[in-house]
């Protein structure tokens, strides 16, 4: 897919996105709220409100650009707690809206930019997921080999 050929689609979006901003942002707070107490996430209260706002401004940002930059949002959102329910979540909720908006013509180029950006996000997002994942047996092994140098006699 080429963003130029969409390019007027890709402006009419981020037209519905601000449209729609406040509605949007208000469901992507539900889900972060839901998440804090149904999930593994870790995302504090507080950043709730800021987490969603720059997802909006995040996908705006992905709508404008010819190179998307999707990847360092994903390790972002990875980072500041958030686990897959709601992120997944949060996808669902951005192709309703757009679903809902768009005429026929428009629905599968929209979608296919949708999935674009959804699909470096996930990248970003299991990127810093392996390496913290990789961090936390690295200070394990270090641990175990403290404990079995320690004992040694």
């Amino acid at each position: 897919m080429s963003l130029t050929i969409s390019g007027d689609l890709c402006t009419y979006m981020v037209q519905l996105l601000e449209t729609n901003r406040p509605e949007l942002v208000a469901s992507y707070q539900k889900i972060l709220r839901d998440a804090m107490f149904s999930s593994r996430s870790t995302v504090r209260p507080n950043m709730v409100k800021k987490i969603a706002s720059d997802e909006v401004d995040a996908f705006a940002d992905f709508l404008h650009q010819s190179q998307p930059h999707a990847v360092a949002r994903g390790v972002q959102l990875h980072q500041s707690g958030l686990s897959e329910q709601p992120l997944l979540r949060m996808s669902q909720v951005t192709r309703q809206l757009f679903v809902k908006q768009l005429e026929n013509g428009q629905i599968a180029p929209a979608l296919e930019l949708i999935d674009t950006y959804q699909e470096q996000i996930l990248q970003g997002y299991i990127q810093s997921l392996e390496t913290a994942v990789f961090d936390v047996q690295e200070r394990t092994r270090h641990a175990f080999e403290r404990v079995t140098n320690r004992d040694k006699p």
